[in-house]
């Protein structure tokens, strides 16, 4: 539980300067120098593609880590990751992430079904044993 908060928390810090870095690079003028070139447009263009890279990154590693921990398989072709020249290492592509995020969640609703059915069983238990001791106490 307290994986997932830490990760929420990340990935909105992650998506807060991913927004404002798309918002400067939108207000940025398209208008090109006296040399026909707008380095300015292009730099922030650039770190925006970076910024997405480390934020889908980010995303993989996540999931790459529940999948372990729920043992779900990791895809391993080569279609289902990509690596820009600028990332340091590979990420999920969309298509795989929804497939992997799908599997995690069938994973984590079967374990959620297999513990909540034993904490009924528990507490039924619990109440019928007391309620046995209160019919023999009177």
């Amino acid at each position: 539980m307290f994986d997932e908060l830490r990760y929420r928390w990340a990935l909105r810090k992650f998506l807060k300067e991913h927004r404002a870095m798309s918002r400067d690079y939108e207000q940025t003028p398209d208008d090109p120098d006296s040399e026909n070139t707008n380095f300015e447009k292009h730099g922030k263009g650039k770190e925006l593609n970076y910024q997405t890279a480390m934020l889908d990154g980010f995303r993989s590693d996540y999931l790459i880590e529940q999948a372990q921990r729920y043992h779900v398989p990791i895809p391993d072709k080569k279609e289902d990751w990509m690596q820009p020249r600028f990332a340091s290492k590979p990420y999920l592509t969309p298509a795989a992430a929804q497939k992997l995020r799908a599997d995690i969640r069938a994973e984590q609703k079967a374990d959620w079904d297999y513990w909540a059915n034993r904490v009924t069983l528990a507490l039924a238990l619990i109440g019928s044993i007391f309620g046995v001791l209160a019919f023999f106490k009177k």
